[in-house]
C-alpha cells in the first residue's frame, strides 16, 4: 500500500495508507479536525546518479548558455563505400528488414 500525504487548513501535513482503489480525496486531520486535501507528489528522476539526472543537468547547463558548435556531428571524413547487392534467388525469398 502507497503512502500518501494530506495537508489540512492549519498547514499540518498529515501521511497514510490507503490502497490506490481506495485513496479518498480528502482525510480528517489528527490534529484540528478539518477536511485535509491530498497533495500532488513531486514526480522526477529518483536517482541523482542516473543517466536521466545527468541529462536533466546538462539540459540545465545549457539552457541560458548553450554551447558553440564547432563541427557537425556524424560527418564522415572519408567516402561510404556502396553497399554490394546480391543477385542470389535464394537471398531474395528472406525477409526485408
Amino acid at each position: 500500500m502507497p503512502l500518501y500525504d494530506f495537508r489540512c487548513p492549519d498547514g499540518e501535513v498529515v501521511e497514510a495508507f490507503f490502497a490506490m482503489q481506495q485513496k479518498p480525496d480528502t482525510v480528517t486531520c489528527p490534529h484540528c479536525g478539518r477536511d485535509a486535501v491530498n497533495l500532488i507528489p513531486a514526480i522526477g528522476p529518483s536517482q541523482r546518479n542516473s543517466s536521466n539526472m545527468r541529462i536533466v543537468d546538462a539540459a540545465k547547463a545549457t539552457a541560458d548558455q548553450p554551447g558553440v558548435v564547432n563541427s557537425i556531428a556524424g560527418r564522415h571524413t572519408t567516402k561510404r563505400q556502396p553497399t554490394a547487392i546480391t543477385r542470389n534467388p535464394l537471398h531474395q525469398k528472406l525477409p526485408r528488414p
